[in-house]
């Protein structure tokens, strides 16, 4: 109970507390007292209380589709479409995690986290899971889309789906490229565009973070948190930009309107579901982690946790309800309106965990149910919607209610998570507890003296 309790307490930041030394034993000198020997490489540590909203986020996305898939009206009169903006908070997440590693070795003074270990760790994270999904659902379920989902009945039915057979085409899929082409976009298993769109970002933010640790390197008198806010807001500026351009070209031809748009095969579709027309989403917890290691030294501590949390929580309820008219009236900035609010999401978690307290919150969000389900939720994540086609395929009559609707849920959900669960026990775990090959750390260390990269993400 002791450790469970201490998980929702951050390790103390640098330089804020001075640990204490351990007594030696009666009897004994003071110099014979030694460290206790170090085991080998620790786990990796995961932050306190969004696991849970990770999990809640995969949850929704999965009812959005049972929705529109069994339950169309009930989709149409509720508009539960909107909880797909869980995805805006993956890569919120994302921009979060990945960039906090970054932010504090730059404000420590520290050297920039080796970039082959940050790639090496990326693929390892991603890879496995997604080819052998991807392998068993195209090959044994014959359950991929082999034609865009957009142009059949993909909404009722399991048109268009099989095994994708074409050279081209199945290397678009194995080396997660599908959705940088207009006649792959949305094939395979189609909600995978999104981890596209995330190794976009993947393979961005080594270039921004060299170009901040050059940045510091050169402007010595600008505070370090300052120059870290500067990658992020490149990003949201990136990504409002190109969404402009996607909603100019989209009202230009009526070819483009509604889902052709976003998701048909043509590449103004290909724009919409890109890295650049998204990178606000990431800038906006990139901007959520400078914030967060601020906090860490003392930034504002003239005010209390609790006022900047119910700040945050004020913030956070506002944009979401900003975004709910934004999803109505200008849906192509809805992605940008419900990044903010989730951003706020993560300031209103962590803040506490950030000045080294106990925080209720994060206790609250990392429920042991839903937490769980976030550990899982890239391969439940990837399993949906093959689960749903399968389904589809049975022939079971679901009624189109809300009692359909939690029937069509519970149904793929507790199906998704049981298979997302044995992928992350024997795929996603194991490659992830790998160390980095020793070869590949020797040839891009620094020096011998260099310390090793934290775990990223």
């Amino acid at each position: 109970m002791r450790a469970e309790h201490d998980r929702y307490r951050a390790a103390p930041a640098p330089g804020r507390y001075r640990p204490r030394h351990a007594a030696p034993e009666p009897g004994r000198p003071p110099e014979a007292t030694s460290p206790a020997p170090q085991p080998g490489p620790r786990p990796k540590a995961r932050l306190a209380g969004l696991e849970g909203p990770r999990g809640i986020g995969c949850l929704c996305v999965i009812a959005v589709h049972v929705a529109v898939h069994f339950t169309p009206d009930v989709l149409a009169a509720t508009r539960i479409d909107f909880l797909g903006q869980a995805l805006t908070f993956f890569f919120v997440l994302s921009g979060f995690l990945l960039y906090l590693p970054y932010v504090k070795r730059l404000a420590a003074g520290g050297p920039r986290p080796e970039t082959p270990t940050y790639l090496i760790h990326r693929f390892r994270r991603i890879f496995p899971a997604y080819l052998l999904i991807f392998l068993v659902v195209n090959f044994v379920l014959r359950a991929s889309y082999v034609v865009n989902p957009v142009t059949v009945s993909w909404d009722s039915a399991d048109a268009g789906t099989g095994t994708i057979t074409d050279p081209l085409a199945l290397l678009a899929q194995l080396t997660l490229a599908q959705s940088y082409f207009p006649s792959t976009l949305q094939t395979g298993i189609n909600p995978a565009w999104s981890l596209s769109t995330e190794f976009g970002f993947y393979l961005t933010l080594p270039v921004l973070a060299w170009a901040l640790f050059a940045a510091a390197r050169r402007l010595p008198g600008v505070p370090p948190l300052r120059l870290a806010l500067v990658p992020g807001i490149v990003l949201v500026a990136t990504g409002i930009i190109c969404n402009t351009i996607v909603a100019v070209l989209q009202h230009s031809d009526p070819a483009y309107s509604g889902l052709m748009g976003y998701w048909g095969p043509n590449w103004v579709a290909v724009l919409s579901r890109s890295f650049p027309a998204l990178a606000d989403t990431f800038g906006f917890g990139m901007l959520a982690a400078v914030g967060y290691v601020a906090l860490t030294r003392s930034a504002a501590k003239g005010v209390r946790t609790l006022h900047l949390q119910l700040a945050a929580a004020g913030a956070m309820l506002i944009l979401t309800a900003a975004s709910l008219v934004v999803f109505i009236v200008r849906p192509h900035n809805l992605a940008t309106v419900f990044a903010t609010a989730s951003a706020m999401l993560i300031v209103f978690v962590t803040a506490a965990l950030a000045r080294g307290e106990r925080s209720a919150i994060a206790a609250v969000t990392d429920w042991r149910p839903i937490r769980y389900v976030g550990i899982v939720s890239l391969s439940t994540y990837l399993w949906h919607y093959p689960v749903l086609i399968l389904l589809e395929r049975t022939g079971i009559e679901i009624p189109d209610s809300p009692a359909g609707l939690l029937a069509g849920f519970l149904l793929v959900g507790v199906f998704s998570v049981l298979l997302g669960s044995l992928t992350y026990r024997f795929v996603e775990r194991p490659a992830m507890e790998q160390s980095s090959p020793g070869v590949l750390r020797s040839a891009f260390s620094r020096s011998k003296g260099t310390a090793r990269a934290p775990e990223l993400g």
